[in-house]
């Protein structure tokens, strides 16, 4: 019976997603080529400490935060970044070189949108095709936010845990860590999982209220990657999955069946500067 309630709960999260939020479809680009040659054979490391030395700076992980004002002072240190990751040859880089890269160059234009627009940007909702715009050089290729996130580093790597990794300059999103990601294999195995357990311990993104768990919507748009059978690390259900990584919930689940509820989320700017 607990099964099938949880198969139940998976199969209405799953019906709630259409129309929420792009699906993982691999790009049709040949940068995808790039990137499975460099899979089969790739054996250089890219370096993201510059990247890594501006997050530490001016990033108040704990509060999910960024000092864009401050960072707007040293935007040419991002930008030199920017140049060097547009320059990068993906053919060279194996999977996890290739997962980090994708990562950061997420976060790092996304800084970057919204230093473009900085002060005057209370949300990044308010630019205009902030995700659809293809303006950003990743490896010789031009593409969008979305085609990073949605067109390569969900269909191509199959990991649920990046959507705790990348970050949409908003309150509501995961927060930016303090550091880049590496390439190194063993490092960005430990830092996915603990952006991930971070995530689903905090309570800004998984509480527990009453009888029922309240989860970010992004376990409502994306919830189909943490249960699909060809996803790394899926689960039967998206409160399963929740429960590997958090020990109140994994209690409730054993309980029974509890109803599982979706936050508010909350558009607004993740600035120091703001509330």
């Amino acid at each position: 019976m607990r099964f099938l309630g949880m198969l139940a709960m998976t199969l209405l999260v799953t019906s709630s997603l259409v129309g929420c939020s792009p699906r993982a479809k691999t790009l049709d680009s040949p940068l995808v080529n790039d990137l499975e040659k460099g899979r089969a054979s790739g054996d250089a490391s890219f370096d993201h400490a510059p990247f890594g030395a501006l997050l530490k700076k001016y990033v108040s992980e704990d509060a999910g935060k960024v000092d864009y004002a401050g960072l707007k002072k040293d935007r040419a240190a991002l930008d030199a970044y920017l140049e060097s990751i547009a320059r990068v040859d993906a053919k060279t880089l194996d999977t996890s070189e290739q997962k980090a890269l994708l990562i950061n160059a997420y976060n790092a234009y996304t800084l970057e949108l919204i230093l473009e627009n900085y002060p005057g940007v209370e949300s990044i909702r308010d630019l205009d095709k902030p995700w659809d715009s293809s303006r950003y050089k990743v490896a010789g290729y031009t593409l969008s936010l979305n085609d990073i996130e949605h067109g390569l580093l969900r269909p191509i790597y199959k990991d649920p845990r990046i959507h705790f990794v990348v970050n949409c300059a908003s309150i509501g999103c995961p927060a930016l860590r303090a550091t880049h990601y590496s390439g190194a294999d063993e490092e960005l195995e430990k830092q996915l999982e603990d952006a991930t357990k971070s995530t689903l311990n905090n309570a800004r993104y998984v509480s527990i209220r009453g009888d029922e768990v309240a989860v970010t919507k992004i376990l409502k748009w994306y919830g189909e990657d943490f249960t699909d059978s060809s996803f790394q690390g899926h689960a039967e259900s998206v409160l399963a999955y929740i429960a590997r990584y958090n020990d109140v919930v994994a209690k409730k689940v054993e309980e029974g069946d509890p109803k599982i509820t979706f936050l508010d989320y909350n558009w607004k700017l993740n600035d120091t500067g703001s509330e």
